[in-house]
């Protein structure tokens, strides 16, 4: 995993292909919220792999859906495309089964 996802405080979750992020305070937009950037970054990453490569996001559309909390979300990814240079896939972030997050992402394969 990235450094920067090592920063934010990513890890492998349980479950094979999911990760996982305990929030931290710094994780707050406001008192109870947490900053969309992070969730975004948590369903992209989520999304890159699934692509199962090495990619870099070329678009991203992230949908919030719920308010998500200080706790433990939940990220899985879901390959949609994969063609020579491009791949599309989903990321969903989930917090306590409940979904909070989606974005759709297209990605450019490297090498």
């Amino acid at each position: 995993m990235a450094y920067f996802n090592q920063l934010l405080g990513l890890e492998a979750g349980d479950d094979e292909g999911s990760i996982v992020l305990d929030t931290q305070p710094e994780h707050q937009v406001a008192p109870d919220v947490i900053h969309f950037a992070v969730l975004t970054t948590l369903a992209e990453v989520a999304a890159a792999q699934a692509v199962g490569a090495a990619v870099v996001p070329a678009s991203v559309s992230i949908q919030l859906l719920a308010r998500a909390r200080p706790g433990r979300l939940v990220g899985r990814g879901r390959l949609l495309h994969r063609g020579r240079r491009l791949a599309v896939a989903e990321g969903d972030v989930r917090q306590d089964g409940r979904l909070v997050a989606k974005a759709t992402v297209s990605f450019a394969l490297l090498g």
